[in-house]
C-alpha cells in the first residue's frame, strides 16, 4: 500500500512540475540580440515566480512586439516605442517598452533592457500564471 501511495505522489507531482515548465519564444522580428535579452529577463521572471524554462517547455510563451511608433530623434539617434504581448495560452500581458539607439537594433536592445524581472507588470504576468 506505501509503494502505491508513493507512486502515486510522484506522479502528481510530476505532473504538476510538467504544468508548470515554460518555453519561451521570441518573435522572428526582434533582432537577435534583443531577443536573447527578452528570453533571459523572462526567465528570470519566471524562475523567481517558481516556474521552470526548458527548450521543450511544456507551455509556449510567445513573444510578439508591435512597433507603436519610431521615429529619427537626429542624424545619429533612433526612438521606438514597442509594445511588447507575451502570451501563452488565455493568459496575456502587455509590456510597453521604449530604446533610443543608433539603428533599429540598438534600439531594441536599450527597450529590451527596460524589462525588469521584478517590476509590477511582470509579477502581475506571474500570478496570472499562477491562477
Amino acid at each position: 500500500m506505501r509503494k502505491i501511495i508513493l507512486t502515486v505522489v510522484l506522479l502528481l507531482s510530476a505532473l504538476v512540475l510538467k504544468a508548470q515548465d515554460y518555453k519561451i519564444v521570441a518573435d522572428a522580428s526582434i533582432p537577435a540580440e534583443a531577443a536573447q535579452v527578452l528570453v533571459q529577463r523572462f526567465t528570470q521572471m519566471l524562475t523567481s515566480g517558481g516556474f521552470t524554462v526548458s527548450e521543450e517547455g511544456a507551455d509556449v510563451i510567445r513573444l510578439i512586439p508591435t512597433i507603436t511608433s519610431k521615429m529619427e530623434v537626429s542624424d545619429s539617434q533612433l526612438a521606438l516605442s514597442i509594445d511588447l504581448k507575451a502570451s501563452v495560452g488565455e493568459v496575456s500581458e502587455v509590456f510597453p517598452i521604449k530604446g533610443v539607439g543608433e539603428n533599429e537594433a540598438d534600439a531594441w536592445l536599450r527597450a529590451a533592457k527596460l524589462i525588469l524581472p521584478r517590476s509590477k507588470a511582470a509579477q502581475g504576468f506571474v500570478e496570472k500564471l499562477k491562477n
